[in-house]
């Protein structure tokens, strides 16, 4: 849903929309506001019939009682719809219902005209009833329209059956007919209110839907980027990214380094790019990209032969083009195409934005892997003239870097020492260098134990792992009905930590409370797994939602009053807790760990330091 499709309705003169999507779930809305509707039409009817058995019988009394029971009948009829409306909790055949009530109140004008010979009040009384129908909401135009001109038809039939004189038959005739325009020009107008009223809020509700996805894929971004080095792989994983927040049929990417001012695509999917035989990306494309960089749209058209061999111009398919810059250097394009309607604002703002971001997680990986690969020279060992007797592992531990951790997908493990303290500082023994430490034989058994004994206790898994795990036991849970949940846990600050104090200063907050949860879980079916670089999941089996939500509380409330020693002072963190539960409609894992982190998001939002619940 987007703009132009609101403009085009608004220059269009047709009712219907023309895709049948949007025309089916317009139907499917006016059928649920039936209620309301009918509410409104059945009190408008009972008011007119009321006034009408009211007339007849000031102008004729008891002469001629049949238009008046008539009427009353109507108005009794009008009042047990709209009761039904307001109370009913189904309704049964409100049309038929609602407009049988309406062409009974314009019969009995009919019936009056027949036993009390014709009189003007009759033709505004028919006049009224006219734009009534006219102007009902569950009914289509046409069809109103038809009705009031049989009714009208049937009307001046009575006319000419009472003797009326020919001037009054046609004046009347004149009446009538404006009055079945006027009505079905008020229907016309009243249904292109409403079909403008529904597009607006389909294009609210789907800038919402969008703007969501946009903030979700952004926080996606860090998780499933993280480590990547090469960027021929990060371009092609960015167009992943850019699926859920833009709507496109084809695409096409290149990475620009190495090539010419005429680049190749690396990627095509989609008959919209794989039919094209010119060159994808023109020299004048790439120089606007490198000037404005902005995402750019087209129009893209083709030369045909029409009518007489004349040449003419014909629509293929909108083009969005996708800059990726690494700060000043065009170093890739992302071009997308679909045909049903044109790239929108939002569209060229949210696909640079998560195209910046993700170029912001490159860097930063390749800035780390140096770091990393700096860590890993190998220092000399240090000999003491006078040695005690030692003894020296046949081969260093290997140095495991988190980039290594993330690409063989393997368990991440935080090791903790054997005695707990207040401040839950933990010591992460993998990354002791055993060429550099000389000590007695025991003291290295003893760490070894340690060591080992730390890696059995708290063992936090891959994402990808975890998820493993997690998707069988959702599935057990869903065959045998029980209770399954799942939080989505960020420490709030982390990476500002990061930023200020270092990775060193991070790691022991963010390990101290893994700690902490880690001593609060079940260990025997409780699952732990990373989630993203400042988070983790816990999925809890045999968990319901109301027990997770207080497990979920009491861990925010403990991290937020704990302090955490380090080597630049106390450092305080808070926890912004995701919460969702398998239920009947969950469908699979997946859904509901993206239930979870929607609820992560709005309790970010909402300040995190807090527990969301997506039911």
């Amino acid at each position: 849903m987007s703009q132009d499709l609101i403009n085009r309705y608004q220059k269009s003169f047709g009712i219907q929309f023309q895709k049948a999507e949007t025309e089916a779930k317009y139907r499917d809305m006016q059928e649920q506001l039936g209620r309301s509707s009918s509410l409104i039409a059945s009190g408008a009817l009972f008011f007119l019939c009321l006034a009408f058995a009211y007339l007849e019988f000031r102008a004729f009394g008891h002469d001629v009682q049949l238009p008046m029971y008539g009427y009353l009948l109507a108005a009794i009829l009008a009042l047990a719809n709209l009761l039904l409306s307001r109370f009913s909790v189904e309704l049964h055949y409100p049309k038929i219902r609602l407009v049988g009530n309406g062409l009974l109140a314009m019969g009995i004008v009919i019936v009056a005209v027949f036993t009390q010979k014709y009189s003007a009040y009759h033709a505004l009384e028919f006049v009224l009833f006219i734009i009534w129908l006219g102007s009902l909401k569950l009914l289509r135009m046409v069809i109103t329209l038809s009705l009031n001109a049989l009714m009208v038809l049937l009307f001046i039939g009575a006319m000419f059956a009472t003797d009326v004189s020919g001037f009054w038959i046609s004046l009347v005739s004149v009446l009538l007919l404006a009055a079945v325009f006027l009505g079905a020009y008020v229907g016309y107008l009243a249904e292109r209110n409403r079909r403008m009223l529904f597009l607006q809020t389909e294009l609210n509700k789907s800038m919402t839907n969008r703007q969501e996805l946009w903030a979700f894929t952004l926080i996606d971004l860090d998780m499933a980027l993280s480590g990547i080095l090469d960027f021929k792989e990060l371009i092609a994983l960015l167009k992943k990214h850019l699926e859920p927040v833009i709507e496109f049929d084809s695409y096409i990417l290149t990475s620009l380094e190495g090539q010419g001012p005429k680049p190749v695509a690396d990627k095509i999917e989609g008959e919209l790019f794989e039919d094209d035989d010119k060159t994808f990306w023109s020299e004048d494309l790439l120089g606007k990209l490198t000037q404005t960089r902005q995402a750019t749209t087209s129009a893209e058209h083709e030369t045909v032969k029409g009518f007489l061999g004349m040449e003419k111009q014909r629509f293929i398919s909108y083009r969005l083009d996708v800059p990726v810059f690494n700060d000043s250097r065009l170093l890739g394009v992302i071009s997308l195409r679909r045909e049903s309607e044109p790239f929108d604002e939002l569209d060229t703002i949210a696909s640079v934005s998560i195209a910046a971001q993700a170029m912001l997680i490159f860097k930063r990986s390749t800035r780390n892997s140096a770091m990393v690969v700096g860590r890993m020279a190998p220092e000399p060992a240090i000999r003491p003239k006078k040695a005690d007797p030692v003894i020296r592992p046949e081969s260093p531990d290997p140095v495991i870097s988190p980039r290594q951790e993330e690409e063989k997908t393997i368990t991440s493990t935080i090791t903790a020492a054997s005695s707990e303290s207040k401040d839950m500082e933990m010591t992460d023994h993998s990354f002791i260098d055993s060429d550099q430490t000389l000590v007695p034989k025991e003291v290295v058994q003893e760490i070894k134990q340690q060591e080992e004994s730390a890696k059995r206790t708290i063992t936090l898994m891959s994402r990808e792992n975890a998820d493993k795990i997690a998707v069988d036991r959702y599935r057990t849970a869903a065959v045998e009905g029980e209770p399954l949940s799942v939080l989505i846990i960020e420490v709030d600050g982390l990476s500002k930590l990061r930023e200020e104090d270092g990775d060193q200063v991070a790691y022991k907050v963010f390990a101290a409370i893994v700690k902490y949860i880690f001593s609060k879980v079940d260990k025997e079916k409780d699952i732990l797994g990373r989630y993203g670089q400042n988070g983790l999941s816990v999925l809890l089996p045999r968990v319901d939602m109301n027990a997770a939500e207080k497990f979920a509380e009491s861990l925010r409330e403990y991290v937020a009053d704990a302090h955490y020693k380090t080597a630049y002072g106390e450092k305080k963190a808070t926890l912004s807790i995701g919460l969702a539960a398998i239920t009947d409609d969950t469908g699979d894992y997946p859904s509901m760990v993206k239930r979870a982190d929607m609820a992560l998001f709005v309790a970010k939002k909402n300040g995190r330091n807090c527990v969301k619940v997506r039911l």
